[in-house]
């Protein structure tokens, strides 16, 4: 149903490709391409070791990258959806979207640079030095993990939004920005990649992969369904507004026509 120009079956459709963008990203880079990239290697694995794991698994990685490159997409539609009701809660200068849109964008191209790289990877191995393929390898993971700047600046931005909105009926409820705010948190301790190739802070570690990716996912769902939610309030009170508006109709014509 449109409702003057408001279209709730595109947001609805957008808000959605937030899990789809899980989905397809997680099936990218796990059962697709042969569970290559999940669970994450060791980041002390060889040379060697990482070329040999792209030649016996290529045409799958292959596959797996292009699925993630167009994951991406997915992401940017999403996180404008989530965005649009993040706007609702400024009013004069939103400073606060523009800084959401900003960091989004570069949110995109990290999640495109993710399946790129690692399609660099695949492209040579064995042609090329295996400190090439090597290298490649390891630049797809600094932009899975070591690149939450965009990420987290996007969560806080939002956050803060949500919390200094002191409308009557806010698109989100308080709790989710200081739920950004948490998240945002917690995507920090991924950049610890840089200092450690074996232990919990490794990439592969508890605390660089597991926790800021799990929390991740789940922040992308929470604010999937909330966003959802907050379409539907809408629509329903745009609805509401224009049942009011014909129901008055009939009594203006009539103090008209007499």
């Amino acid at each position: 149903m449109t409702v003057e120009r408001f279209n709730p079956g595109v947001l609805k459709f957008c808000a959605a490709l937030g899990p789809g963008f899980t989905l397809m990203w997680l099936i990218g880079a796990g059962p697709l391409s042969h569970f290559v990239y999940l669970p994450p290697p060791s980041a002390a694995n060889t040379a060697a070791q990482t070329v040999a794991t792209y030649t016996d698994n290529l045409t799958q990685v292959r596959l797996g990258c292009v699925l993630m490159i167009f994951a991406s997409s997915a992401y940017a539609f999403w996180g404008v959806a989530v965005s649009m009701y993040g706007r609702k809660a400024e009013q004069g200068r939103p400073v606060l979207f523009y800084s959401q849109i900003v960091c989004l964008a570069v949110s995109v191209v990290v999640i495109m640079l993710i399946g790129c790289s690692w399609g660099v990877a695949a492209f040579r191995p064995g042609e090329t030095l295996p400190e090439v393929t090597q290298g490649w390898n390891d630049f797809g993971w600094f932009a899975v993990l070591f690149t939450s700047a965009p990420f987290t600046g996007w969560a806080l931005a939002l956050g803060f939004a949500i919390v200094l909105d002191k409308s009557a009926r806010p698109a989100f409820p308080r709790w989710v920005g200081y739920f950004n705010i948490w998240a945002a948190i917690f995507f920090c301790p991924a950049c610890l990649m840089l200092f450690f190739k074996t232990g919990p802070f490794s990439q592969n570690g508890i605390f660089v992969f597991y926790i800021p990716v799990g929390i991740f996912f789940v922040w992308i769902v929470v604010l999937s369904v909330l966003t959802v939610k907050a379409i539907n309030a809408e629509a329903r009170e745009l609805r509401l507004g224009l049942d009011a508006q014909q129901d008055s109709r009939p009594h203006a014509d009539i103090r008209a026509s007499s």
